[in-house]
């Protein structure tokens, strides 16, 4: 989700999602299409991807939602630590998880998936002017 929503606003970015325990099985649920669609994103196909040291190398930034796996991250490729970020932290200087909407049902996937789209749009935001592309 958090890979439709940031290539729908940087699309000119090579924007990708991987997983640490990715499942090529995996197919994007019916709520996570529909709350894309809500947003008039609509995604592309999408495989479930283990993330690479290759992904690493090519990767400007590499966000995390949440501490663990940011840890894990830094613990086992600690070369490309200047690329990786807690997504609340880049986005809100907040040290906080983000919850993955997708376990979620009802009201709590529909907020839980807000507050993703607001994190990514406030990454876009800071990406763009990092790059000088907005004031």
């Amino acid at each position: 989700m958090a890979q439709e929503i940031c290539k729908n606003l940087l699309p000119q970015a090579s924007v990708f999602s991987r997983g640490l325990y990715a499942n090529k099985e995996y197919a994007i649920p019916t709520k996570v299409l529909d709350f894309l669609s809500s947003l008039n994103i609509t995604p592309t196909p999408h495989i479930s991807t283990q993330l690479t040291v290759d992904d690493l190398r090519e990767a400007d930034y590499i966000f995390c939602m949440e501490k663990a796996h940011l840890e894990n991250l830094l613990d086992r490729y600690a070369q490309y630590s200047d690329k990786m970020w807690l997504l609340n932290d880049f986005s809100f200087s907040k040290d906080t998880n983000l919850q993955d909407p997708i376990l979620l049902s009802g009201r709590s996937f529909i907020k839980q998936a807000t507050l993703l789209q607001e994190a990514v749009e406030t990454a876009v935001k800071r990406i763009k002017q990092t790059q000088g592309v907005i004031p």
